[in-house]
């Protein structure tokens, strides 16, 4: 009875470890290490596709067969670590064919249970375990994480349950750039990030953020924070979902600070315009080059601001309209037209307000069906004010630093070779050449945004002395040039000392406190003896030199006789 009731046990342990196999949705197997000899379950041939019948028999090589080849090298390398007795269970995960040409992954895991009379590995038993899911959301992780990194801002993930607590269950690196946190900082408090935002702002931004809660509309917000000392504006974008008691949003938060600066340069300009005008705004037409009647659609109208019901449109009329200094590029397309059938032209308008627009036509030629003598210009106008002012800015972009908002190098060269030295062959012109001190150990001791914060407060300081005619540019890094038109050798000398003292005493803020710079500057008028402008460069870059190695901080003055 007492072995009855063993036998008994043994049978409903094993039926327990059955059901746990079972439910737990595990492949084993058992592999005789020195026979080949393998045991699989049936879940362990369901993983990859079958049925254990259609694979059997089985041996090693069922294994060695279906697994990827370039992950059996680190299998072998566990198993004989653990064979050694160097680890207490051999543990893999390497990938598997399944029976639909796909690659799946298992996690394999197993031990040594018995050995033979020579101590070396007799049966190991072990599991398989499909992770192909995990493996490919661990991946689509890592991919996310890569295209976040290299996205400009930051991407992040925001939540807020009802009670009004908030957190950042994720952000990309990215956040540093916008609030001056680390990913790690925004999880744990969230304060911070909130402490970043313009004080102005604090209100909007919690007013929009509960918004979309509430509506669950997309939050998009505009608003400023400050870093670093320094303002700056930035544009966010999340949807929101609802997830029991909390709201969660997925977004992106850039920095959009020089849009913005443009946008509110524009912005005074944009409200004199009509709701109604965008760039794209088009109109036809039609003219009877012969009689002089005009047909205009109701867009051309509001382009050049007459009401339909007071003003009959007539080729007189739209001439009245041209800017008097264009009306003969106008007139010469026209003529154009006639011999090559086509009119493409841009030229401005006066509007019966008195301002300016910019318009494109663009017409074919077309002979009038009754009368073959005869042809009208069928054609679009279009409104392409903006379009110019962009060109304009674009223009003046291509002469100025970007850094410090003073003319630029190329500028220059192009001012000073067109002139030869001069602003106005019958007067007198001073130039000014001079950099910083040791401006390389700024950069290196208080890092490079100090370092151009500093070439800005000295653009700053030094326009401020300047006369309106005077051109000032950096030539590259440190550099910079004054040319002063009208201006003797001495006046020369004296400005130069006076920008010397105003940048001396500039405070430059940094992390660690107050800093501040030095100058040295060489003054010199431009010669007739001077063969080439390269010449007269030489000289001020020989007084530089001199200044320099007399202690820095200094204005050196450049005679002619050193021509």
């Amino acid at each position: 009875m007492e072995e009855k009731n063993k036998l008994n046990e043994l049978h409903m342990e094993v039926a327990r470890l059955r059901q746990i196999i079972d439910g737990t949705n595990i492949g084993t197997w058992e592999w005789n290490v020195q026979t080949g000899e393998t045991r699989f379950n049936e879940r362990w041939a369901q993983i990859i596709g079958y049925t254990l019948d259609e694979i059997s028999p089985t041996n090693i090589d069922t294994w060695l067969n279906f697994a990827h080849p370039d992950d059996l090298a680190e299998s072998e390398r566990l198993l004989n670590a653990h064979f050694d007795g160097h680890t207490p269970f051999y543990h893999c995960e390497v990938r598997m064919k399944h029976r639909d040409g796909t690659w799946i992954w298992v996690r394999d895991h197993g031990r040594v249970v018995t050995r033979n009379p020579e101590g070396l590995p007799e049966w190991i038993v072990g599991s398989h375990i499909d992770i192909t899911q995990e493996k490919r959301e661990d991946i689509a992780a890592q991919r996310l994480n890569k295209i976040a990194s290299s996205v400009p801002g930051v991407i992040y993930e925001f939540e807020m349950d009802d009670d009004g607590q908030m957190a950042f269950p994720y952000a990309s690196p990215g956040i540093a750039d916008i609030y001056g946190v680390t990913p790690e900082e925004a999880m744990e408090q969230v304060d911070e990030v909130f402490a970043a935002i313009h004080p102005a702002d604090v209100e909007y931004v919690e007013k929009s953020i509960l918004q979309s809660a509430q509506n669950l509309e997309p939050w998009v917000a505009e608003y400023r924070v400050e870093l670093h000392g320094q303002t700056r504006w930035v544009s966010g974008y999340a949807r929101p979902e609802r997830l029991n008691n909390k709201t969660r949003w997925y977004g992106l938060i850039v920095d959009s600070t020089d849009t913005k600066k443009v946008s509110l340069k524009l912005e005074e300009s944009q409200r004199r315009l009509k709701q109604a005008q965008t760039l794209a705004q088009l109109g036809h037409w039609e003219a009877n080059t012969e009689t002089g009647d005009l047909f205009w659609s109701p867009q051309i109208f509001e382009i050049f601001g007459f009401e339909p019901d007071s003003f009959q449109p007539s080729t007189k009329a739209f001439y009245d309209a041209v800017h008097p200094d264009d009306r003969k590029r106008v007139q010469a397309s026209e003529e154009q037209a006639k011999l090559t059938g086509i009119q493409d032209v841009e030229h401005r308008i006066v509007r019966p307000d008195g301002t300016i627009r910019w318009v494109h036509e663009y017409a074919h030629v077309v002979p009038q069906r009754d009368n073959a003598d005869s042809s009208v210009l069928i054609g679009t106008v279009q409104d392409i004010t903006e379009r110019k002012a962009l060109e304009i800015r674009l223009r003046e972009q291509s002469n100025t630093d970007a850094l410090t908002q003073i003319f630029n190098r190329a500028f220059l060269k192009k001012l000073f070779n067109a002139n030869h030295g001069r602003l106005n062959d019958n007067e007198e012109c001073a130039v000014i050449s001079f950099d910083i001190d040791y401006f390389k150990k700024v950069n290196d001791t208080y890092g490079h945004a100090v370092g151009d914060r500093a070439l800005t407060l000295l653009a700053q300081t030094v326009k401020e002395v300047l006369r309106s005619d005077d051109v000032f540019a950096r030539m590259g890094g440190e550099e910079f040039m004054i040319i002063l038109p009208g201006t003797t050798l001495s006046e020369g000398y004296c400005l130069a000392e006076r920008v010397r003292e105003l940048v001396e005493y500039t405070a430059i803020s940094t992390r660690s406190g107050v800093t501040h710079i030095t100058v040295t500057l060489a003054v010199a008028s431009y010669s007739m003896n001077d063969s080439s402008v390269e010449d007269f460069y030489v000289r001020l870059d020989d007084g530089l030199y001199k200044g320099k190695r007399e202690g820095r901080n200094r204005v050196v003055l450049v005679d002619n006789e050193e021509a």
